[in-house]
């Protein structure tokens, strides 16, 4: 499965989890923590880069196109972040490969 992909399922499974954690007031996951509504904020976050309309991109660095649609989400996911990614998306039995190399925000890019 490709980015685009990949970026729908994961904001589409955000929002199943986010209603559900709203409407039962307790995490979706039991890894989430007791807070509920900092998950949801954590989950909103996670995703909020990934809901940009079907074939258009937008970089997160001016004068900067990426060549992956999750490379950013990737990078600043964390490790939390990247389980749920992955498992989300293995749940749905889809494979996607993450980006190889990605760069955190401010970190210096040698790709030329």
């Amino acid at each position: 499965m490709d980015d685009d992909e990949a970026a729908a399922t994961l904001t589409h499974l955000a929002v199943i989890q986010i209603r559900a954690m709203a409407r039962r007031r307790q995490p979706f996951h039991p890894w989430m923590g007791d807070d509920y509504v900092v998950c949801i904020g954590w989950l909103a976050d996670l995703v909020h880069n990934l809901a940009v309309p079907r074939g258009r991109t937008r970089s997160w660095r001016p004068g900067r196109k990426r060549s992956r649609r999750m490379e950013h989400t990737w990078a600043v996911a964390g490790e939390i972040g990247r389980k749920w990614i992955t498992d989300s998306l293995e749940a749905e039995g889809l494979v996607w490969k993450p980006p190889s190399d990605t760069f955190l925000p401010g970190e210096r890019d040698n790709r030329g």
